[in-house]
């Protein structure tokens, strides 16, 4: 690599997305980012002005042209507009780092905005765009919209892992070249500064990561991910310790009426709603809230008997249509109600989070056959 040319942020096949015209761009955006990083070494206001610039306007280019991409396939859907937001959020952020990081030198302010650059562009690309392209693979193989949305979920299990691994990837590789590079401008003291504030920076870039894998964002309960997570270290202790580990399926009623009627936004705010309910019923050290996909909850409780976890379900039920959350497309409720079905017993060797899970799901489906607003509990 030429002279204080280096990367900050290398191109990995991790980061493909599978549409050609999208990865050149998110290749040209990195490319970018890595000219800007560049313009740190030789600390001339007017060039980084021009490559901060040029990287703007590039990515007001791009999200444009993704846009347009993913409209085709998703129209007025509640992932298009949750895309568009995350767009409308990247250059202001930017922009209020700037503005915030007055007391700083603009060297200083330029590598703020790259840790901010490489955390956005990573999650976005690797979270946001693979899962759209996933759906969209979907959407070719003959999948209704809904259903490649769930199997574009489902598949996206386990990408967080292989993302927090690249961007540390990445990030070693940007603390061995920043020393290097620092070595060679700076004196001692001002080298071992460089040193503890860039590992700082990695130890809060490596927490924060950790963080985003395991939640949801939009409800911010745990996701899917942990759920697989949390479950297997939860069956492992009761089975050892002989203590009972009950697995609860919510899911909201007649949520695709809501969506149709009501529209998507409506919709996604009574997720919202309804998460931050299950946070405020969930209080017990052994209870934890997931958000599994659509509109689908899952609550995984540890040492609850049989009776304990239907009182306990019975609870989350009435608290959820006690929300008087109107739903006059509903025919069990004027409000919005929720099914719940349950599974509870000391797990043995056989057991595993299938089996559970196929345990609790069929008790939601009689639930819901049965007549909605209700909830099934058995062993």
């Amino acid at each position: 690599m030429p002279q204080n040319k280096f990367e900050v942020f290398p191109w990995n096949k991790n980061f493909e997305i599978g549409i050609e015209v999208i990865d050149e761009q998110h290749k040209m955006l990195i490319s970018l980012l890595n000219e800007l990083a560049s313009t740190i070494t030789r600390d001339n206001p007017i060039e980084i002005n021009h490559v901060f610039s040029e990287l703007a306007k590039y990515a007001e280019y791009h999200f444009q042209m993704e846009e347009a991409i993913w409209v085709d396939y998703f129209g007025d859907d509640s992932w298009l507009s949750s895309h568009q937001l995350s767009h409308s959020f990247f250059l202001p952020k930017v922009i209020e780092i700037k503005e915030q990081e007055t007391n700083k030198s603009q060297t200083e302010i330029i590598e703020c905005i790259i840790l901010f650059l490489i955390r956005w562009l990573a999650f976005h690309i690797m979270d946001n765009d693979k899962r759209m392209a996933l759906c969209i693979e979907n959407i070719h193989k003959g999948m209704p919209l809904e259903e490649a949305k769930i199997a574009a979920d489902k598949k996206m299990n386990g990408s967080i892992r292989i993302l927090i691994e690249t961007v540390m990837e990445m990030y070693d590789s940007l603390s061995t070249r920043t020393l290097a590079l620092i070595r060679e401008s700076h004196a001692r003291q001002k080298i071992e500064k460089k040193l503890h504030k860039t590992n700082k920076q990695l130890r809060k870039a490596n927490l924060r990561l950790e963080s985003l894998s395991i939640t949801d964002q939009l409800t911010d309960l745990y996701n899917r991910r942990h759920f697989n997570s949390i479950f297997m270290r939860e069956l492992k202790r009761a089975r050892r310790e002989k203590l009972p580990l009950a697995l609860i399926f919510i899911d909201i009623d007649f949520f695709k009426q809501i969506n149709d009627n009501y529209g998507h936004s409506e919709g996604d705010h009574i997720l919202i709603r309804i998460s931050q309910q299950l946070k405020i019923i969930c209080q017990r050290p052994g209870d934890y809230a997931f958000r599994l996909g659509g509109e689908e909850f899952g609550i995984i409780s540890s040492n609850l008997d049989i009776h304990g976890t239907a009182e306990f379900a019975e609870i989350i039920r009435k608290e959820i249509e006690g929300l008087h959350i109107p739903n006059k497309y509903s025919s069990v409720s004027p409000y919005l109600t929720v099914t719940v079905g349950t599974v509870t017993r000391i797990p043995d060797e056989i057991d595993t989070i299938d089996s559970y899970m196929s345990a609790a799901d069929k008790h939601l489906y009689e639930a819901k056959e049965s007549g909605r607003n209700r909830i099934i509990t058995t062993k």
